[in-house]
């Protein structure tokens, strides 16, 4: 399933300050070749998993994750879209079950070009 929603990235610096990563590439837009701020990469992850819980209303927690790979930088303002498809699900003998699915996340940048920025694997308890 697709997400047929876009979410814009924004609130980057206060993120990377909240979550006390002083990376100077997540403040200063002059320290990285683009001459833009990376997102840390937390914040994607959580933009994906606000997606999957759109998707997936029934999901009830992220158990575990097999691999989260950042394909390559996101930077605040980009907007990010999920794919999701289900790998495997197993019912559980006192209701709900377990789901293995792949989030794939793409950002389409300002310039109107669109790149592939995670390819996540996880394991989720469904209601």
């Amino acid at each position: 399933m697709e997400a047929r929603w876009g979410d814009s990235v924004t609130g980057a610096p206060e993120l990377a300050r909240l979550s006390l990563n002083i990376a100077k590439a997540h403040t200063d837009p002059g320290s990285h070749h683009s001459g833009q701020r990376l997102v840390y990469g937390g914040h994607t992850i959580g933009i994906a998993a606000a997606q999957i819980t759109k998707a997936l209303p029934n999901l009830v927690t992220i158990i575990g994750w097999h691999h989260c790979n950042h394909l390559a930088p996101v930077f605040e303002g980009d907007v990010l879209r999920s794919t999701i498809t289900l790998d495997d699900s197993e019912a559980l003998p006192a209701g709900g079950g377990l789901v293995t699915f792949q989030c794939n996340v793409d950002a389409q940048r300002a310039d109107g070009s669109t790149d592939a920025v995670l390819d996540w694997r996880l394991v989720g308890a469904m209601a």
